[in-house]
């Protein structure tokens, strides 16, 4: 096999890595300007088109159905078209359904002989208004199509507006046509960075705030096919919604050339920078790797000048690693050694830490059961000596250092001695219950000593005051090589938030001065048997907490 130079490999590895790193810059600028491209162009267009289509929607719908309920249910209306009368009351409930619509809109009345009776046009306009839909109008009697939209096809100019579209209807009573209601819809505005179209099924348009495509019949010219579109050399971005019900689209375009040249341009300028970096890496990076090997090659130069070994087992990738080799062979015993003193070193550590959390089991529950024995003296001295007695017992049992792990049943009795003192504070207001399966696991099983009383002494503390009755339950069982000790209250339980701040406590990643038990406990149990086993929490607001521990099942 032939020897590969180093430098050689560690220039070809430069050259590829800049290749690299060139080839990631460039998809990150394509995908940083998509980004912006849809910050800046989509989800505005959508979002100016949604509120759009929700104007005009809910406006035509207003006046398509208002419309309708207004000539049939106002006898006002129908006394001024057939004696006159009212006419200030017919003038209001016009005016007034016009100013609580959303689209603007001037009305015009026409009576049976289609003259006008009433109108909000100033003068002169009602006429231009009156000849241009009375064919309609007479349409709709003949039709009885109720309130019909139609876009006018010679807009009308009132002094300070401009209308396009007309909802009309025709009024009748109980001996035949009454007359006829128009409202011509105000040119509505829209914002100015987009260009808006509302126009028909035939690509009349009824409402737009540019001119652009627009031909001079009002029809809009632009190709829409997809949401990518290109007229005069212009491209945009485009949405468009038709609602047939009312039988308009509505079309919303941003122009997005500027994006097109920025696309360009910028792919032109990363290939132009991207073809310059590759050559000042081609050219430099020989002399900075022949600069940076200059102590190796001195290296190099100095073992070679020593006597070689033949006791090379394997073929070397390298010149210079075959020379390097050799005096690392000789330097092997001595890391070796220096790992093995290393482990011994760690070890007492470990054990000094497993001393140092064991210590930290002491009961906080002693004053207060010191405090009920003062009170127990004086009302039933037999009690207080039990209590003496069971709380000498948990005492010693906490005092004793001289082994971490202790046969499950021993911890169980230690723990009916701490439920029993508990009971005896807090009375019928607490309930227990420990279940094994299989029962013979407490003659057979090791645990951590007092690796549960914290558990309990937690649910206790936290839900005693907060419930009527606090019960408790301990199961503790085996699962193939598992024993899942789980110990589930029926207290208030806790919000999400406040369970994800407690697992972050106690699992390290994060400082703070309450949940220690819990820390202790979770810590105890990684460094006696790794990271795959600890402790786990489950916990909803007004359904208890459930806390589990995993070991591995450790018989003897």
């Amino acid at each position: 096999m032939k020897s590969k130079k180093m430098k050689d490999e560690i220039k070809r590895s430069f050259f590829t890595y800049a290749i690299v790193v060139v080839t990631v810059i460039f998809f990150i600028y394509l995908l940083l300007l998509s980004i912006v491209f849809r910050l800046t162009v989509i989800e505005p267009n959508e979002a100016n088109h949604e509120h759009v289509l929700a104007d005009v929607e809910s406006g035509f719908a207003a006046y398509s159905n208002g419309m309708e309920e207004l000539v049939n249910a106002s006898s006002t209306i129908h006394t001024f078209l057939e004696t006159g009368e009212q006419a200030s009351e017919a003038y209001k409930i016009l005016y007034d359904f016009r100013n609580h619509q959303s689209l603007h809109a001037n009305f015009l009345l026409l009576n049976d002989d289609e003259e006008v009776v009433a109108t909000s046009f100033y003068s002169g306009t009602e006429e231009e208004a009156r000849n241009g839909v009375a064919l309609n109008a007479l349409t709709h009697k003949l039709e009885g199509a109720g309130v019909v939209g139609t876009r006018l096809t010679s807009p009308l100019r009132d002094v300070h507006h401009r209308s396009s579209y007309v909802f009309s209807t025709a009024i009748g009573g109980e001996e035949g046509l009454l007359g006829y209601l128009f409202y011509f819809l105000d040119l509505q505005s829209f914002p100015d960075q987009h260009y808006v179209y509302v126009t028909d099924l035939f690509e009349n348009v009824i409402f737009s705030n540019y001119s652009y495509g627009l031909t001079t019949l009002g029809k809009l010219d632009v190709n829409r096919k997809g949401n990518w579109i290109t007229h005069d050399g212009d491209m945009f971005y485009k949405t468009q919604t038709t609602l047939s019900k009312q039988g308009i689209q509505i079309i919303t375009m941003t122009p997005i050339s500027i994006y097109r040249l920025l696309v360009l341009y910028g792919v032109l300028t990363m290939m132009i920078s991207s073809i310059a970096i590759l050559l000042v890496v081609w050219f430099v990076a020989p002399k900075i790797v022949a600069k940076s090997l200059q102590p190796f090659d001195g290296l190099v130069a100095l073992m070679a000048s020593k006597k070689k070994y033949s006791h090379l087992d394997h073929e070397p990738n390298y010149e210079e690693v075959e020379i390097i080799y050799e005096e690392y062979r000789s330097r092997v015993s001595e890391v070796e050694r220096l790992l093995d003193e290393n482990q011994i070193i760690m070890e007492k550590k470990r054990i000094s830490e497993l001393k140092h959390l064991e210590a930290k089991f002491n009961p906080h529950f002693l004053f207060n059961v010191l405090e009920m024995i003062k009170y127990e003296l004086m009302a039933d001295p037999q009690s207080a000596s039990d209590m003496v007695v069971k709380t000498a017992t948990l005492m010693r049992y906490n005092a004793n250092f001289g082994q971490t792990l202790v046969p499950l049943g021993e911890d169980i009795r230690y723990l009916n001695d701490y439920f029993s003192l508990q009971k005896m504070r807090y009375g019928k207001r607490l309930h227990y219950e420990m279940t094994f399966i299989p029962e013979s696991i407490l003659d057979e099983a090791s645990i951590p000593k007092l690796l549960i009383q914290p558990l309990i002494e937690n649910a206790i503390k936290h839900n005693i005051h907060k419930t009527h009755s606090l019960s408790i339950e301990v199961t503790i069982k085996t699962d193939g090589d598992l024993l899942t000790i789980e110990i589930k209250d029926n207290g208030m339980g806790l919000a999400k938030e406040k369970v994800e701040e407690i697992k972050a406590i106690y699992l390290g990643e994060k400082e703070a001065s309450e949940q220690t038990g819990l820390h202790t406990v979770h810590q105890l149990i990684q460094l006696l048997y790794g990271d795959d086993y600890g402790l786990m929490m489950h916990s909803q607001v007004e359904d208890g907490t459930i806390m589990t521990i995993t070991l591995p099942l450790k018989k003897g």
